[in-house]
């Protein structure tokens, strides 16, 4: 290769990356698509090394296990996309000063979370360790050391989120984008490489910990000119810590589901907790694909999150879930052998992941009508009743679990079934509430 073509080659990443300059939304599109392509691909690939090399055990069950009770502290590091980017927009469009002096806030509202939850992780662990009610002692040994080991995983996540708001806030996207890339590629290559030598279940939490160290590490880079401590109580504050609490309860939603969903399939013996969490992958493909909320977000802004305008949003997403559903449902066991059927992946495993694919399927039209629900309330800054939907959804998702697991002997299919109930009653009881208004208006 000749000293132009390197030259050239260097301009093309350097322009792929676009580290220091701000990006037009269009080129940001085209570069994040190409992106998320592949890193979507290479979470997939993750899956399937440890589906084909490892199978379904009880350490692969304690690894999902505890990958879900640290997501109960990860709600915290979501809500950084609804809070931080919004104010960090207005506070640069009113003057560089303000951006800096908020952003600067946030680095230490950051800092603040993170060493504060990693407190509370590590002080609640055992009673965080209660929550699979039906695990034995060595299931229970594995999933405290996975829990461990993936502590680092949820420290660095509240950093990679800050900056990542803070990027997108002076539209530097590409650069968040390639963040989520590198935590993927290196997770699945982490992955690979540990399980191909060694062939030992501790390579997946250690690998998630050190692939989330290096991303953040890179948003670090990319974003040490906005590293800065700053302090200070005004009414954007007091908006943020207030929108914080409800947010925090609206992102939870998922979390808890899962969290309460492997709680009670700790109770139904070996592989069931891995095979939910897989069933639960194969369901939401066509959800990670048509990322629906994100284009309709700007029409329902622009509209003040009018009612017509959600209606027409729901008709189109009742067709399209309608289909993927149905697909789903009927060639769940041809899909899941396509995508897993290799190597360690037994009959069993099969078995189960098809059962879970195919129920957790049925939730398909609520997992794509919620995000577009919560986000009228966001569009209409009313976060309160979201709240108390969320809290209603979870308590409902652990009513029928108990109900279809513990007394209708269900299994994985009422796992399922509680989560398709508690998503219809967050899902109906958003619309009727967005009705109830628009009709009182």
């Amino acid at each position: 290769m000749g000293i132009e073509e390197k030259l050239t080659t260097a301009s093309k990443i350097k322009s792929l990356l676009n580290i220091r300059e701000q990006e037009k939304v269009l080129d940001a599109l085209i570069r994040s698509s190409f992106i998320n392509i592949l890193a979507r691909g290479f979470g997939y690939l993750k899956h399937v090394t440890i589906a084909v090399v490892l199978g379904f055990n009880l350490q692969t069950d304690a690894f999902f296990m505890a990958l879900s009770l640290i997501g109960i502290f990860l709600i915290f590091a979501d809500v950084f996309d609804s809070i931080g980017v919004p104010n960090l927009v207005d506070a640069r469009l009113k003057s560089q000063e303000e951006f800096k002096k908020l952003s600067g806030l946030l680095f230490t509202f950051t800092l603040i979370l993170t060493f504060l939850t990693g407190f509370l992780a590590i002080g609640f662990y055992p009673f965080v360790l209660k929550i699979p009610v039906g695990f034995n002692m060595e299931a229970l040994s594995y999933t405290q050391v996975a829990y461990f080991l993936l502590l680092p995983y949820l420290l660095f996540n509240f950093l990679f989120h800050h900056f990542g708001a803070v990027l997108r806030s002076v539209r530097r996207f590409t650069v968040y984008f390639v963040g989520e890339f590198l935590f993927s590629f290196f997770s699945f290559l982490f992955i690979f490489l540990g399980l191909i030598f060694y062939n030992k279940w501790l390579v997946l939490p250690l690998s998630i910990s050190f692939a989330q160290i290096i991303a953040t590490l890179y948003m670090f880079y990319v974003g040490r000119e906005f590293i800065h401590i700053n302090f200070f109580l005004n009414q954007t504050t007091k908006k943020i810590l207030n929108h914080f609490f409800y947010l925090s309860a609206l992102y939870g939603v998922l979390h808890l589901f899962i969290v309460i969903d492997r709680a009670f399939g700790s109770l139904l013996g070996e592989k069931s907790i891995s095979a939910i969490h897989y069933g639960l992958i194969v369901a939401s493909i066509p959800r990670g694909i048509i990322r629906l909320e994100n284009i309709a977000i700007t029409s329902l802004s622009e509209s003040k999150g009018d009612i017509k305008k959600l209606n027409f949003y729901i008709k189109r997403i009742l067709i399209v879930s309608g289909i993927s559903l149905l697909f789903f449902f009927v060639f769940a066991e041809i899909i899941v052998k396509l995508l897993f059927g290799y190597g360690a992946f037994t009959q069993m495993d099969l078995i189960l992941t098809v059962e879970a694919t195919r129920f957790y399927s049925l939730s398909l039209p609520f997992m794509f009508l919620w995000p577009i629900l919560y986000r009228v309330f966001q569009i209409k800054e009313n976060l309160k009743p979201v709240f108390f939907i969320a809290i209603s959804g979870i308590t409902v998702n652990g009513i029928l679990n108990y109900f279809f697991v513990l007394k209708l002997n269900y299994g994985i299919k009422g796992i399922a079934l509680g989560t398709l109930g508690a998503y219809i009653v967050i899902c109906s009881l958003s619309y009727i509430i967005l009705y109830y208004k628009y009709r009182r208006n």
